[in-house]
């Protein structure tokens, strides 16, 4: 999906135009709910961190047969690669299997995506989360903090390296204190759509890429922006799909887009 980027610094407001010249607007997440969120990451690492320590003192301890226990030195690099995979592969693929989001993240209602609005990859988030190290720098992330306090839309220096950006999903609420009206509202699964094969294949990639943005990313847009979205793009793929004007009437923007992203689904995710 081509893009072209834009920025409301006031606002910390990020907008993506798509091709169809559509406009997805994300408000970026500020230092407060990132720090919460890393704070909360932290006490499940130190958690995850002692255990590991207590089952390796109890392991080497109860036996002394381990044949890295002859140097001091095998068991140190050992202690010390176990913790690096440990922490390094929490936030790594956390966010690379679950669209973007670590517990802390998911817990506040933040979220990593491309600069293009397209869901995290594992290629960017091992980038971004390789250049976490220097964002720690010098200690307690202070210069990861700092480069987002001035960065007009709250990148660290991971973000910028790797083409992400850290949103806020609900329009603005974290997910701590917003109701869970979304979560109401999506529990009911959505028919499928009865399409012809012509319809189908008047459906084109720039359509996928577009329909599937728009599903993924719906929980970051505030509610009145939701529904103008969800409103053009729906005109703009029935047209496509040649609905008639009362088979477009018929249908709600929001529940016609999930049914056609659940139809064509299983096809087009195969392309990816």
């Amino acid at each position: 999906m081509n893009e072209n980027p834009s920025v409301n610094q006031a606002g910390r407001e990020a907008s993506v135009v798509t091709p169809e010249h559509v406009m997805l607007r994300f408000q970026t997440a500020g230092l407060g709910s990132r720090a919460a969120a890393q704070l909360i990451d932290s006490v499940i690492l130190l958690l995850v961190n002692l255990t590991v320590f207590i089952v390796i003192g109890i392991v080497l301890f109860g036996k002394e047969d381990i044949f890295f226990l002859d140097s001091d030195g095998y068991a140190i690099a050992v202690v010390i690669l176990l913790l690096f995979v440990l922490n390094f592969g929490y936030f790594l693929l956390l966010e690379a299997l679950w669209s973007g989001q670590t517990v802390g993240k998911k817990w506040m209602g933040i979220r990593v995506i491309r600069d293009n609005g397209q869901p995290a990859t594992f290629l960017s988030s091992t980038i971004r989360n390789l250049f976490r190290i220097v964002d720690t720098l010098p200690s307690g992330y202070f210069l990861g903090a700092l480069v987002s306090f001035f960065h007009p839309r709250d990148k660290r220096i991971g973000d910028l390296v790797a083409g992400t950006i850290v949103v806020v999903e609900g329009g603005g609420r974290t997910a701590l204190f917003q109701n869970r009206k979304a979560k109401k509202q999506g529990a009911a699964l959505a028919e499928p759509l009865a399409l012809s094969e012509q319809q189908k294949q008047a459906f084109t990639r720039e359509d996928w890429q577009l329909l599937s943005t728009f599903i993924a990313r719906q929980s970051s847009l505030a509610e009145a922006k939701k529904l103008e979205l969800a409103g053009e793009i729906a005109r703009l793929l029935q047209k496509k799909l040649e609905y008639s004007e009362e088979q477009a009437r018929q249908e709600e923007p929001i529940l016609f887009l999930q049914r056609l992203h659940r139809t064509l689904q299983s096809e087009w995710s195969l392309g990816k």
